[in-house]
């Protein structure tokens, strides 16, 4: 192999694993800083809230259209771009003197990092061009997502127990322009043609108010029930999907390309992220609500009680790379869902008087164990079966997937909680506590359920499962190689 090729290799998987870190660590690092910011900043509960919210779900819904920029320009340019720009509006997020001027930096957190995601993915599947490379590179992938989810919260629990919460923003300064430094070893990679203007603009612009409208509409069901106001945002929610269906049908430059939307492996995986994401997005959430109201636990020693789901990911990595080489994503899939879910059902049975070590530890072990299982299992199948041409929209797809999910299954457990606990002092009555939690992780399981049945629908033995966007040699196993042809790669551009 050339030396050009090698050599970026060695350092490749780090850097660009440093994406899923960053955005994830960012979409937790304000959870437990929130009362701080609340009060520093004069901001009601609503707005305080939204500062997480309107990064998730910018992200979320701009990622699709990150990933269509990154087939139409070269994806190093567009990785370098953002990396710099997260690390700018990062620090404006620090400095930031008003509640808005938060939420307008954190909005350009959320575009930097809907272009920095797929960039960084789109790099790591274009040069992977092995089946292990692939494994390897998608077990790191998602152990950095992990580690970023549960990072985030012990950073901004850090931060707000000792340091402040704007020291949260600042670290993402120093690894932001540590990673752009570092991609300038990188292969320029081969060029794209821009091909319209709009690229799918108006598709996403419609995606972002769809989404949130409906957070906001699920949201407002926990204070306020079903009245008039709730009602109507969610019906407007309905509408504005209806807008997105009708003009992604009519558009010239879609979010997803017809091509895309016919590949039962991309929409089976896709389809399983988000519900992955959605199922076990509160339970970090929820178990530090747990453990700060019912056992006293400090913004600190909850984010390290929830510490096991990190460990899960890490230690199950590696050898979840090896189950996904032997047995395929649709077994390995099933095996990640028996474990997430049997966590997710022992946090379900939690009393007012369970402890840590017999009670919530198990139940998050369990959990985390079994998600980087499903995630490359969902994350494998999802891109690689798509051409060259397609690969960043693949990757603007997997990773929208599970950023909306996450806002989606978040936006469920306040509705659920929030209502259980309506009225309720849950300082003063851990019963209902305990019952807003439990009716919470039930919610979650079933989700867990529906991965599931999206494996069993697109994922099951049978189907020939393509290696990859770049390989061009037959393969063995459940990784025989196919891909895009030359006309639907044409069509695509």
């Amino acid at each position: 192999m050339p030396a050009a090729v090698t050599r970026p290799r060695r350092f490749l998987l780090p850097l660009v694993c440093l994406a899923p870190l960053l955005a994830n660590a960012d979409a937790g690092l304000v959870v437990l800083a929130l009362p701080d910011i609340q009060r520093e900043l004069s901001m009601s509960l609503t707005e305080a809230h939204w500062v997480t919210n309107v990064y998730v779900l910018l992200v979320g819904g701009l990622q699709l259209l990150g990933g269509r920029l990154c087939d139409r320009h070269a994806a190093r340019g567009l990785l370098r771009g953002s990396l710099m720009a997260f690390a700018v509006t990062s620090a404006c997020c620090a400095v930031a003197p008003t509640g808005w001027v938060l939420l307008s930096a954190r909005a350009g957190q959320a575009v930097a990092a809907a272009v920095l995601v797929p960039a960084a993915m789109c790099v790591l599947l274009t040069v992977a061009t092995e089946d292990a490379q692939r494994r390897a590179g998608l077990a790191l992938w998602a152990a950095s997502g992990g580690i970023g989810s549960v990072a985030g919260v012990l950073v901004g629990g850090l931060a707000a127990t000792h340091l402040g919460w704007r020291w949260a923003f600042l670290l993402n300064v120093p690894l932001a322009l540590g990673a752009l430094a570092g991609s300038r070893r990188l292969e320029p990679g081969e060029r794209r043609r821009p091909r319209g203007t709009s690229v799918a603009a108006p598709g996403a612009l419609l995606l972002v108010s769809t989404l949130l409208t409906l957070v906001y509409g699920l949201v407002s069901i926990a204070d306020q029930g079903f009245g008039l106001s709730t009602c109507a945002l969610l019906a407007v929610a309905v509408v504005l999907g209806g807008s997105l269906v009708r003009c992604e049908a009519r558009s010239g430059q879609p979010l997803i390309p017809v091509v895309l939307l016919r590949d039962r492996w991309l929409a089976a995986g896709a389809l399983g992220i988000l519900f992955v994401a959605a199922a076990t997005g509160p339970v970090v959430f929820m178990g530090s609500v747990y453990l700060r109201e019912a056992h006293g636990y400090t913004a600190w020693t909850a984010g390290c009680a929830l510490l096991p789901v990190v460990g899960g990911v890490i230690v199950v990595g590696r050898w979840s790379s090896r189950l996904l080489g032997r047995c395929g994503p649709h077994l390995s899939c099933l095996v990640g869902c028996g474990l997430t879910g049997s966590g997710l059902v022992w946090l379900a049975s939690l009393a007012p008087d369970s402890g840590y070590p017999t009670g919530v530890l198990p139940g998050l072990a369990l959990v985390g164990a079994g998600l980087p299982v499903l995630w490359m299992s969902c994350e494998l199948a999802a891109v690689s079966t798509v051409g060259r041409p397609a690969v960043g929209t693949a990757a603007g797809v997997v990773q929208s997937a599970g950023q909306i999910g996450a806002a989606l299954g978040l936006a469920l457990a306040v509705t659920v909680y929030g209502r259980t606990v309506h009225g309720a002092d849950v300082s003063t009555d851990p019963a209902a506590l305990t019952e807003g939690a439990t009716r919470t992780f039930w919610c979650c399981a079933v989700l867990m359920l529906c991965v599931a049945l999206t494996a069993q629908w697109g994922l099951r033995p049978g189907r020939s499962l393509p290696v990859g966007p770049t390989h061009t040699s037959g393969g063995t196993g459940p990784f025989r190689s196919s891909g895009c042809n030359a006309t639907e790669a044409e069509a695509y551009r």
